[in-house]
């Protein structure tokens, strides 16, 4: 397989990954560079996460597969629920299309996520860039340090969570890009949310942010098009922590069969 192309699957999918979050960010002043400051030191730290034992490492993953799973089980059937959509339904279609993707194998995974996010990033780069006009400056704050070092550790374990992702490609060069990359996207979705909307108080305002969004009658329910791209993000984290529950299933099986033949 040829690994430059691999190391850009392995960058798209990674950042698809991060992106997932993209639906749930709060308001905050400093908060769009605290996910660029988040994000820069998890990609570090990512290098020194794959160099833990292989037992070990296995496990961590485990646990993250269950627990990301649950926790975008959670944050969708409560969004479709304040949109007033069938909640649960939404859910299971999430639940059977990442299963689905997941049953082609991580390659395929890896190999699908490249042009769905060049898709997902077009397509939130515009809803930034048609809003630009209505930015409000005024909003910005500058850090302060205690505040802004807090707001940025609490970032970090939804960026390390691409541990994920990053054991399932076997390296850390290019997942680490694909972390920046993500951290980059979710920094300029945050900061489009705040000079639109200030701080106040919304239930998705990155969602919110979004409807202010329109081109002409081709895109007058941008939000409902920005969703989707992220909720589509949210269905890849989950199909990632399928794929690596086969994985370890099928390599658990290995060694049964092994261990029974002894």
């Amino acid at each position: 397989m040829d690994k430059h192309i691999f190391s850009r699957w392995q960058v798209s999918l990674c950042a698809l990954f991060v992106l997932a979050d993209g639906l749930y960010l709060p308001l905050s002043g400093t908060g769009w560079l605290a996910l660029l400051c988040a994000a820069a030191v998890s990609a570090a730290l990512l290098f020194l996460l794959l160099r833990l034992p292989r037992t070990l490492l296995d496990a961590a993953c485990a646990l993250l597969a269950l627990l990301l799973t649950l926790r975008s089980v959670h944050r969708l059937f409560f969004f479709w629920q304040y949109e007033g959509t069938g909640a649960a339904l939404a859910v299971l279609l999430l639940l059977l299309t990442a299963w689905l993707l997941s049953r082609r194998g991580a390659d395929c995974l890896f190999m699908w996520s490249f042009p769905v996010l060049v898709t997902a990033a077009v397509l939130l780069l515009l809803s930034a860039a048609v809003t630009v006009p209505d930015w409000e400056f005024s909003y910005l704050e500058a850090p302060t340090p205690l505040p802004f070092l807090r707001e940025t550790a609490q970032l970090l374990p939804g960026f390390l969570a691409v541990l994920l992702p990053a054991h399932l490609a076997g390296s850390a060069k290019a997942p680490a890009k694909g972390l920046l990359l993500g951290g980059a996207l979710l920094a300029l979705l945050s900061l489009r949310g705040l000079l639109l909307l200030g701080t106040a108080g919304y239930a998705y305002p990155m969602y919110a942010a979004a409807g202010l969004a329109a081109v002409g009658d081709l895109l007058k329910r941008c939000e409902v098009v920005f969703a989707a791209v992220l909720v589509l993000c949210d269905c890849t984290r989950v199909a990632v922590c399928f794929s690596f529950a086969r994985s370890a299933a099928g390599k658990g099986g290995k060694v049964l069969k092994t261990t029974s033949y002894e």
